[in-house]
């Protein structure tokens, strides 16, 4: 797969992602922007994506050199380096793990697998309200966190599977609420509703047996009638609130539209993410950004 500067992705990432310790930043050519576990596990993705063994082995080193962190005989992953971080979240760690099952047994190698388990052990023992999985992990101060971000239950999460449950709501509009807090006991709905989140909750209940049919809705009148998403929008009116567009949306967009059978629309979405991403990459992408579009560039 190359970019449209006419090399692979990997090597663009070499080249513009990475500091000199091998670990991915998330600016293009900035090593002092952040260094998240996010970005590691989305690479892990598409390493396994393309089938890159190598590279997939380097990541897994940065991982265990730099990332993982032990404690009372367990390990977890902060969110972040060089910022003091004593939480992890639990979306990039089920990715991550994820990454590492899968590679397990794509690449013939035992090792990740028991990496694997050594950091979901952590968060099946420690990171949970009542058996339901939350956010984060605060292991300095040895405190479960009290929300549980719906969009944080990707398919992919084999810890804790009863948080599932967590899912399957009632829709009474649009959108979805953002998350649950188990300290009110109930679900919490933002002004201002993300497209990524939207679009992941949306996903998740569908690979969980669940339609979204008010959701759905919305998406299709407004991408029928726009030609292009938000990345944000009004939770009350369903109006755009902010002008800018993302390839991350778009990977997610086109993600649903693939799930819910909107097959030419699915195309759509990959023509205006293209259209989006232009020639020049990685420009000034958020790594964020720029593996999700090349993922959707390997599957076409």
């Amino acid at each position: 797969m190359v970019n449209g500067q006419g090399t692979s992705v990997q090597e663009t990432v070499d080249s513009h992602y990475v500091n000199d310790e091998g670990i991915i930043h998330a600016y293009p050519d900035k090593p002092e922007s952040e260094y998240l576990s996010e970005s590691l596990g989305l690479y892990m993705e598409y390493l396994l994506q393309v089938g890159d063994k190598q590279h997939f082995a380097e990541q897994a080193a940065i991982l265990k050199e730099r990332f993982l962190v032990e404690t009372g005989g367990q390990v977890f992953i902060p969110w972040r380096l060089y910022e003091e971080a004593n939480v992890n979240a639990l979306i990039d760690d089920v990715r991550i793990s994820a990454a590492l099952e899968a590679a397990a047994e794509q690449f013939a190698e035992p090792a990740y697998s028991e990496l694997s388990e050594q950091i979901l052990s952590a968060m099946e023992d420690r990171q949970h309200q009542q058996g339901i999985a939350v956010d984060f992990y605060d292991w300095s101060f040895q405190l479960a966190g009290n929300r549980l971000t719906l969009s944080y239950l990707i398919d992919e999460m084999t810890v804790l599977p009863e948080s599932y449950a967590m899912l399957d709501l009632e829709e009474t509009d649009m959108f979805f609420p953002e998350y649950y807090d188990f300290e009110k006991k109930q679900y919490v709905k933002s002004k201002e509703v993300h497209m990524i989140d939207q679009l992941l909750i949306a996903i998740n209940r569908f690979d969980q047996g669940l339609k979204s049919p008010e959701f759905q809705k919305w998406l299709i009148e407004e991408w029928n009638s726009q030609g292009r998403l938000a990345g944000r929008y009004d939770r009350e009116t369903g109006e755009a609130t902010v002008d800018y567009e993302s390839l991350a949306v778009y990977y997610y967009l086109w993600q649903y539209f693939e799930r819910v059978g909107q097959v030419e629309l699915s195309e759509q979405a990959v023509q205006r993410a293209e259209s989006l991403a232009g020639e020049e990459l990685p420009g000034e992408l958020h790594f964020f950004d720029f593996i999700h579009y090349q993922m959707i560039m390997h599957e076409q």
